[in-house]
């Protein structure tokens, strides 16, 4: 049989450990949000690039007159 004292310690212990879980996890959600960020940012670059591509392309075209 434990001792209230004890009971008490082991409980402390959990919640320390249950603490430093949530911090973790709270730096592991910040990371993916600027990856997630980051990667929003990359499709966004991409569209515009291919759009640019796209516009020069049909300039061209219709200056040289190719139907």
């Amino acid at each position: 049989i434990m001792d209230i004292p004890s009971k008490l310690a082991k409980i402390e212990q959990k919640l320390d450990s249950m603490h430093e879980d949530l911090v973790k996890n709270k730096q592991d959600i910040e990371e993916l949000k600027k990856r997630m960020n980051m990667g929003t940012g990359g499709i966004k670059a991409i569209a515009i690039f291919g759009g640019l591509i796209v516009a020069i392309t049909i300039f061209f075209k219709d200056l040289i007159g190719l139907k």
